[in-house]
């Protein structure tokens, strides 16, 4: 086992690296000097919503999504 020690500029970005190593199959344990999260109701029903959804099941009619967006982008200059 290899334990790596790493400073990171600010709280934000400490979150950010830290959700992304939690992803990681291989890295075992972490340890945050950080404050724990106040998390307001609204954002934990959202965490909730957005746990439940599978990957790729919001809009599985849309093929292509960088034309799909220019289409739609394309319907708003049009006005």
């Amino acid at each position: 086992m290899t334990t790596l020690k790493i400073t990171v500029n600010n709280k934000r970005n400490a979150r950010a690296l830290q959700k992304i190593l939690q992803s990681m199959p291989f890295v075992e344990k972490i340890e945050n000097d950080l404050p724990d999260e106040k998390k307001t109701e609204q954002y934990i029903q959202l965490e909730k919503i957005l746990e439940r959804i599978e990957p790729g099941s919001i809009f599985p009619d849309i093929e292509n999504p960088v034309s799909w967006q220019k289409n739609i982008r394309d319907k708003w200059e049009a006005y």
